[in-house]
C-alpha cells in the first residue's frame, strides 16, 4: 500500500482528492528512483520500497503476494456475516466494509506490480473509503450516536487531520508519520471503549498494538535495505491484515447480545 501527495510527478490531482488524501494521512515521501512505465500512462511511477529495483511486473514479489492477507480477512468476514443471519438491509455497511477489505488487497497488489497512476488510485481509494466508513459505522453502531452527531465528529476529525498533515513534512519516519491520524483515531476509540465500559476495549487495544508494530516495520523498510534486500514493507501488509481483522470484529459479537456488548468491561 502506498501514500500519495496531492501533487507529484507533474500530475495535479483535484483539490477535493487532495483534501481527502491529506485528511486520512495517505501521503507519500519521494526518496528513491523513478521508473517510466510507459508514455501512455498519466503518471511516472515512483517507488520507495527496498524490494523494487526495476520496473518489471514482479519487481516486488513479497509486497505483491502478501496482499492475499486482505482477501483472507474479507473471506472470513463474509463467513461471519452469513452466520450472523441478519438481512443485508440491516448490515449493508458491514458488507460494504467487507468488500472494501477485498478491494484494498486487490488495489495494493496492482500498485506493487503495475506501479502506475491508475494502480496507485486503485490502492489508495479503497483505504480511504474503508477508514471513513469504519469510523461512521463505529460511531453509529457501537456508541449509538445519532447520524447528526456521527457526521459532526466525522468532519471534526477530518478537519483536525487536514491541519495536522499540512504541518508535517512528508518524509518524516519514511512517510509513516502520515498514518498518525489513523493510529491516533484507533487509540482514541479504544480508550473511549475502555472508559465507557463498552465490551470492545481489549480488542481495539490489541489492534492498536499490532498497528503500532506494523508502522514500525513500514518505517524501517528503507533503513534495512542494505541488510535485507526485500525490506520490511511486506510485513506492514501482513500486520495490517491482522489489524483490520481485529477491528472489524468489533461489529461481529455473534455470541453476545447487544446488552452484553455495552455491559462488560472488555
Amino acid at each position: 500500500m502506498c501514500n500519495i501527495y496531492g501533487r507529484h510527478s507533474g500530475l495535479q490531482l483535484p483539490l477535493s482528492s487532495f483534501i481527502i488524501q491529506q485528511t486520512w494521512g495517505i501521503t507519500r515521501s519521494v526518496s528513491r528512483e523513478r521508473y517510466q512505465i510507459g508514455m501512455d500512462h498519466a503518471l511516472v511511477a515512483i517507488t520507495d520500497y527496498c524490494e523494487r529495483i526495476d520496473d518489471s511486473f514482479w519487481a516486488e514479489p513479497l509486497n505483491a503476494v502478501t496482499n492475499l492477507v486482505f482477501l483472507f480477512v474479507a473471506a472470513a468476514q463474509i463467513r461471519a456475516l452469513r452466520q450472523r443471519g441478519e438481512p443485508v438491509s440491516q448490515t449493508w455497511d458491514l458488507w460494504l466494509l467487507t468488500g472494501l477489505l477485498g478491494a484494498i488487497g486487490i488495489g495494493s497488489f496492482f500498485w506493487h506490480t503495475f506501479a502506475t497512476a491508475w494502480a496507485e488510485l486503485a490502492d489508495v481509494i479503497p483505504i480511504l473509503l474503508f477508514l471513513s466508513l469504519f469510523l461512521c459505522s463505529f460511531l453509529h453502531r457501537v456508541t449509538k450516536l445519532r447520524i447528526s452527531w456521527v457526521l459532526f465528529w466525522f468532519f471534526l476529525f477530518q478537519a483536525a487531520n487536514i491541519l495536522l498533515l499540512w504541518m508535517l513534512p512528508g518524509d518524516l519516519l519514511n512517510g509513516s508519520i502520515f498514518y498518525l491520524p489513523a493510529w491516533s483515531g484507533l487509540l482514541l476509540i479504544a480508550l473511549y471503549c475502555r472508559f465507557t465500559m463498552l465490551g470492545c476495549s481489549n480488542r481495539l487495544l490489541y489492534a492498536v498494538l499490532v498497528f503500532t508494530l506494523s508502522l514500525a516495520f513500514r518505517t524501517l523498510d528503507q533503513s534495512l535495505c542494505a541488510v535485507w534486500s526485500y525490506g520490511t514493507h511486506f510485513i506492514w501488509h501482513l500486520l495490517n491484515g491482522v489489524t483490520l481483522y481485529i477491528v472489524i470484529g468489533v461489529f461481529m459479537p455473534k455470541q453476545r447480545t447487544a446488552h452484553q456488548l455495552h455491559g462488560d468491561t472488555g
